[in-house]
């Protein structure tokens, strides 16, 4: 997914920042994994430049000592690696066992979407049970009863469609628009990228929403000593934007607030 220049000089001159200073260097490295999910991370070229979270997350470690360092990987791909200790952490995963997760960094409300033209519309989870779904695989969507129901009918073709890998939001749009399924669900800001990217906004509908928003963390491994310190060090170097105004800038840059 694309992100527009200002963002793209923001992140640019954000990293050149961190790279020409000494005790950047010099502090320990976090590296955090996940997928192209802009507005939150944001790649091209294969690389993680910006987003929100990918912001977010370095300037709150800076002061507290860390350098955090996005690393683009599928997200199931980036919680295995983060629960076996081959990076430090994860953005935005969802509830899993193998992962301590920090207080969160923001939330993100998850809404079902149709072709143009289709009358459906969500009015509970019961509205769901006679067609399939497009999510994607191991995402996170309300950390309530949505994500409950895809774990329970994962393996229900006719009721769940999966999508997997680094494209899988494209997958789902384009699948939609195929007719391969009728409804699909995705993240409002996520969708608002996504069908501006591929230039078919007014081919889709939003056709009602989750009730409860899904909080956005970062995760580390419940194994790892140093994932109490990182959750610790995160929550104060966020205490900290809020009190100077960059927390509220950030959010309005990327028109969260």
């Amino acid at each position: 997914m694309t992100i527009n220049a200002g963002r793209l000089l923001a992140a640019a001159l954000l990293a050149s920042m961190l790279a020409s200073s000494g005790l950047a260097r010099a502090a320990p490295l976090i590296r955090l994994g996940s997928d192209d999910w802009c507005p939150f991370v944001c790649a091209v070229d294969g690389k993680p430049p910006g987003g929100y979270l990918v912001e977010l997350a370095a300037m709150a470690m800076a002061p507290e000592g860390y350098r955090a360092e996005p690393v683009l990987m599928p997200l199931n791909r980036a919680i295995t690696q983060t629960a076996h200790g081959d990076i430090e952490g994860v953005y935005a995963p969802p509830i899993d066992r193998r992962l301590r997760l920090s207080a969160p960094l923001a939330h993100s409300r998850a809404c079902f979407y149709t072709r143009a033209g289709d009358d459906w519309t969500f009015q509970s989870i019961k509205s769901l049970k006679t067609l399939a779904v497009g999510v994607i695989d191991d995402y996170g969507y309300d950390d309530g009863p949505m994500d409950a129901y895809i774990a329970e009918n994962r393996r229900k073709p006719s009721l769940i469609a999966l999508a997997f890998g680094a494209s899988a939001g494209t997958t789902n749009v384009q699948k939609l628009l195929g007719g391969r399924y009728r409804v699909m669900l995705e993240h409002t800001a996520v969708m608002a990228q996504l069908s501006k990217r591929l230039d078919v906004a007014d081919r889709i509908r939003q056709a009602g929403c989750l009730e409860h928003e899904l909080p956005l963390t970062i995760g580390f491994a419940t194994q790892d000593i140093r994932a109490e310190t990182w959750i610790r060090a995160l929550a104060d170097g966020m205490h900290k934007l809020e009190a100077s105004g960059d927390l509220k800038a950030l959010q309005k840059r990327y028109k969260f607030d």
